[in-house]
């Protein structure tokens, strides 16, 4: 295959210029932010739809977070406090 050689006449393309180039990144910066907040939506459907599904399983089948070796968190917070050994 050989690749076709314009002939003739070529309309030239102007260069971008950092203005239209820092317009093009503010455009895309904003369509980003856009998909970035229907991403966070999307996550958290399905993070909570998959907690109704553990919900309804469990209590389907009876079970506690104790049956499923789930352990309460801690009420305190920060580093654990030393034991006497």
């Amino acid at each position: 295959m050989t690749e076709e050689l314009p002939t003739g006449w070529v309309k030239p393309v102007a260069k971008p210029t950092p203005e239209s180039m820092r317009a093009r990144v503010a455009e895309l910066r904003a369509e980003l932010t856009a998909a970035e907040g229907q991403l966070r939506e999307m996550e958290e459907g399905a993070r909570l739809e998959a907690l109704v599904k553990v919900h309804n399983l469990m209590r389907a089948f009876e079970l506690t977070p104790a049956d499923l070796g789930l352990v309460p968190a801690p009420k305190r917070r920060g580093r654990p406090r030393k034991t006497a050994a």
